[in-house]
């Protein structure tokens, strides 16, 4: 391919240009980077245009070969086709001769009439563009087979006539031959003697002949010349073939070419450049770049090494005077220190004294007291609390300042968080007239870990602002998710008020330390300045940033984002639980709750009763009609399955009574699609699965009850991780029992608990071989019935791997199967043995703890630490508070849950005087035997 080759030499042509570098350097060859882009470019030009006229010519040859092919086989096919109607129509006409059956009368002439295989073979080799001499040996093949045609027709009508067949019954062409006298004279044996002797004899032979040596001679002849083009087809195959071996090696050729260029004129001196960088510093005065490759490459060279000589002229200039700023620097740090750790270390010398005046003013404000004596000792109280605040902001920006602050981290619920904030700042909003309201949108995880104590100092930082500068409106607390993933979440705060708002230029000074907006703001709403500063200090410790958005007479907004870890457990875990009482808020509720099994209906009362609601109770659907006819209940609580009449049945009977309009909501452990449907047309207004989550339960009772009005929203939860650390019978995991769930729901009665483990034990411990019995026996539906009321008390006492092999026998009730029904009837069996067995071992772990845990903590050690509470609280000294939340949470183990919850609220509330009654009262019973 001579003029190939000259073309892709001609790519190699390039511009070559000289560079001056200057008297001290040699002029060298260099390439630009726009020509070797164009020779990139061309070279792919090249291949591109090359690959396609391969791919084209290559297609082109092997399309020729199919088509040589597929004409070879047609012709083929189409002489065949021709020699085989020959010989079919011999062969109906012999066949009528001899059997003298119509039938091949029949096909012969359809052959010739209707099929005509011979002329369409023909007509098609004439489309086909046969040559001229393959033609005409057909048209003579024709020729003769018309001619053996009269003949045939001579021996059909010598047959018709012998059989008698009228002339007008005959086929039109053997109806038109008339015989020969001599033919017509012969008697009817010697007629169809004769129609067989003609069809047989040589002279019929030598007419087909005479047929077949044109046929033959066709087929030579047509597969010599397709034999022919088929060879070119191939020949030209094969040299498109060698053509693209050629033009691949011309290919690697240019790509070899071209990767030589990039890797010399632009690989290797990068190369060289990277490694020369890695030993960069501005302290080697001797450093330089030696400029290679293309002209762009040697121009950043030597522009990088000028760069260089004027950094590091500059360097050494500015670390001269660095090294005057650093000591002059050092210094004032130094005396900053010493003023922020002396204030630090301060924190409990000036915090004592205002505690003894704020328990003094308590315990004065409790006595018997005239009008005007008792507004003065609100006003000393109130003097006494806003110095202490202003002493705790002056303490906390110090410790920022001299690095002590230390930020824990520790599980807290969002809604905790907030509902202490509305009890704290609620009372100043409500006596100013301004509506507070709080916002927690539904994607917030609410269990999340942090450093609570800061992150509650920071809000309600912003919130008394709000109050302090707002006189008519609102303050709004919104939380809002901005992202999440498996570990953790941006959660982003922010509080809006309707306040005096703020201007641009008080903006700049916003966050500074003892700086408001103007000298007037601290005239005439007093306050340290320290507070904002403190909040943007405190966020951007916790890895967050604050940021304010003001109109001057409208309002502000403060909002502020942090990143928090997702808490894997519901329940605060640093050692302080959290209880609400809950009592009060639900007393006008009363509830029927109706359940078949006596597991789950223990366990349901248990945490409605948790709840302080009333609860009546009836264990099928007929009891439930009665009850609901005769009381009234602000909310049903329905169980779906119940032998007899179901829940279904039952809710639409009740709808039927003058009192059946309350609510009704669908109890069940199918969690399939289909039961909420079934639910609602039946009449009922929800649907709960099992086990019962007491949020989600409280949830529907707020709604379904408009709960609004009656009560306020409370959460209490439990979290058995929580007990783990305090329990030594948390210390062995169970298999087959999930305690913690089922404890949770329970609103951490352990004891409750146990006694509706004891009744499981009790009215299921032979519930596996009745299952095998009523599979023994066939009785599906009785089966069925008793496996969903069995799953769903299994549910309830946290025995999930029980709960959903149940869940799997259910669906199928039992397999047909013979193995299948023994496999899974051993796995129940042996799962039911399990669960009893650490059922067991749960309820002898807690009596044995219940035992011994009054002696974890020695009746001395505990008066002592009751005598210090009393003196604490006698002197009205605020440090109670802590003492009992740091010192005294072991009480939660040792004292009856009311007691610790009675005593812990009054102290949490300062009312010193009436937890000093209650640690008396518990003072005298440790003198006895300790309860729990």
């Amino acid at each position: 391919m001579p003029s190939d080759e000259l073309d892709f030499c001609a790519f190699f042509d390039i511009e070559e240009h000289l560079y001056w570098q200057g008297d001290a350097m040699k002029s060298k060859r260099m390439i630009k980077q726009s020509t070797l882009s164009a020779i990139i470019l061309a070279i792919f030009f090249f291949i591109a245009v090359m690959l396609i006229w391969s791919i084209l010519y290559m297609n082109s040859c092997i399309r020729a070969e199919q088509n040589a092919e597929r004409r070879r086989t047609e012709f083929k096919q189409l002489g065949i086709d021709l020699a085989d109607a020959s010989d079919y129509l011999t062969d109906e006409a012999r066949k009528f001769a001899v059997t003298r059956k119509i039938v091949h009368l029949e096909r012969y002439w359809e052959e010739i009439n209707v099929t005509r295989t011979r002329d369409k073979v023909i007509s098609r080799l004439q489309e086909l563009d046969s040559p001229k001499e393959e033609l005409e040996l057909l048209a003579k093949a024709k020729k003769y087979s018309d001619a053996l045609v009269e003949t045939e027709r001579r021996s059909m009508r010598l047959v018709l006539e012998a059989l008698g067949v009228d002339e007008s019954d005959m086929v039109p062409e053997v109806a038109s031959f008339k015989l020969s006298e001599g033919d017509q004279r012969l008697s009817r044996e010697d007629k169809l003697l004769k129609a067989i002797e003609i069809m047989y004899d040589a002279r019929y032979d030598s007419d087909k002949k005479n047929i077949m040596d044109p046929i033959a001679k066709f087929q030579r002849i047509m597969n010599q010349r397709l034999e022919s083009e088929l060879e070119a087809a191939r020949r030209g195959t094969a040299g498109a073939t060698v053509l693209q071996i050629i033009l691949a090696f011309v290919i690697i050729l240019a790509i070899a070419v071209l990767i030589r260029i990039l890797f010399t004129q632009v690989t290797y001196p990068i190369r060289d450049y990277i490694l020369k960088l890695k030993d960069f510093s501005f302290d080697d005065e001797e450093f330089r770049l030696v400029p290679k490759g293309t002209v762009e490459l040697n121009m950043l060279a030597e522009n990088f090494n000028e760069l260089y000589r004027s950094f590091h002229n500059e360097l050494v200039r500015r670390k001269k005077a660095e090294e005057t700023m650093k000591a002059a620097r050092d210094e004032a740090d130094k005396a900053n220190r010493a003023k922020s750790e002396f204030l630090a270390s301060m924190s409990h010398e000036i915090r004592t004294p205002i505690n003894s005046i704020i328990g003094y003013q308590y315990l004065l404000k409790n006595s018997v007291l005239s009008p005007k004596q008792r507004e003065y000792v609100e006003n000393i109280g109130l003097a006494a609390k806003n110095l202490l605040a202003i002493i705790n902001q002056i303490l906390d920006f110090s410790k920022i300042e001299a690095g002590r602050m230390v930020l824990e981290e520790v599980d807290f619920n969002i809604d905790d968080v907030l509902n202490e904030l509305m009890i704290i700042v609620g009372m100043e909003a409500k006596r100013k007239g301004i509506e507070l309201r709080i916002k927690v949108d539904e994607d917030v995880p609410r269990f999340l870990k942090g450093d609570i104590t800061r992150l509650k100092q920071v809000v309600m930082n912003l919130v008394s602002n709000g109050i302090k500068f707002t006189h008519e409106g609102y303050i709004s607390i919104r939380v809002e998710l901005v992202e999440k993933n498996e570990e953790n979440a941006c959660i982003k705060f922010s509080v809006t008020d309707t306040g005096i708002g703020i201007s641009d230029e008080q903006k700049k000074l916003l966050f500074q330390a003892f700086t408001q907006g103007d000298a007037s703001t601290s005239r005439k709403y007093g306050g340290t300045g320290l507070g904002l500063a403190i909040c943007k200090r405190l966020v951007e410790l916790m890895k967050g940033e604050i940021n304010v958005e003001s109109e001057v007479g409208k309002g502000s907004t403060f909002s502020f984002s942090l990143r928090l870890k997702i808490a894997s457990c519901n329940e605060n875990r640093n050692g302080k639980s959290k209880s609400v009482d809950t009592e009060e808020q639900y007393k006008n509720v009363k509830i029927l709750l109706v359940e078949d099994s006596s597991v789950n209906l223990q366990m349901t009362k248990e945490i409605l009763e948790n709840m302080g609601i009333d609860t009546d109770t009836a264990q099928s659907g007929e009891e439930a009609v009665k009850k609901a006819e005769s009381n009234e209940y602000e909310l049903i609580l329905m169980d779906i399955r119940m032998p007899g009449m179901d829940g279904y049945e039952a809710t639409r009977r009740i709808r039927k009574l003058e009192r059946g309009s309350m609510p009704i909501v669908a109890l069940t452990a199918d969690a399939v699609e289909g039961v909420a449907q079934k639910a609602k047309e039946a009449g009922m207004n929800g649907y709960l699965t099992k086990p019962l989550e007491p949020e989600k339960l409280l949830e529907v009772i707020r709604s379904m009850t408009n709960g609004g009005g009656k009560f306020k929203e409370e959460k209490s939860k439990s979290c058995a991780k929580a007990a783990e650390a305090e329990n030594p019978y948390y210390e062995h995991k169970y298999e087959t029992l999930d305690f913690d769930g089922a404890v949770n729901r329970l609103g951490g009665k352990r004891d409750k608990y146990i006694g509706i483990l004891k009744s499981f034990v009790e009215l299921h411990k032979d519930d596996g071989v009745k299952i095998r019995e009523l599979a023994a026996s066939g009785k599906r539906d009785e089966l069925r019935r008793f496996l969903h009321s069995l799953k769903g008390s299994a549910a309830n006492i946290g025995a999930l791997r029980l709960k959903d092999l149940l869940a799997r026998l259910e669906e199928s009730c039992i397999p047909q199967n013979c193995e299948k029904n023994a496999k899974w009837m051993n796995d129940l069996e042996k799962e039911f043995e399990r669960l009893i067995e650490e059922i067991m071992q749960y309820i002898r772990a807690f009596d044995s703890y219940k035992g011994s845990s009054p002696e974890n903590h020695e009746n001395n050690n505990v008066r002592e630490d009751l005598e210090m509470l009393c003196k604490l609280l006698l002197t009205g000294d605020s440090e109670a508070k802590s003492f009992f939340e740091e010192k005294l949470a072991y009480l939660g183990n040792v004292l009856r849950p009311e007691d610790y919850h009675d005593l812990k609220k009054k102290i949490s509330c300062y009312e010193f005087q009436k937890a000093l009654a209650i640690v008396d009262k518990l003072k005298q019973d440790f003198s006895g035997k300790l309860t729990k």
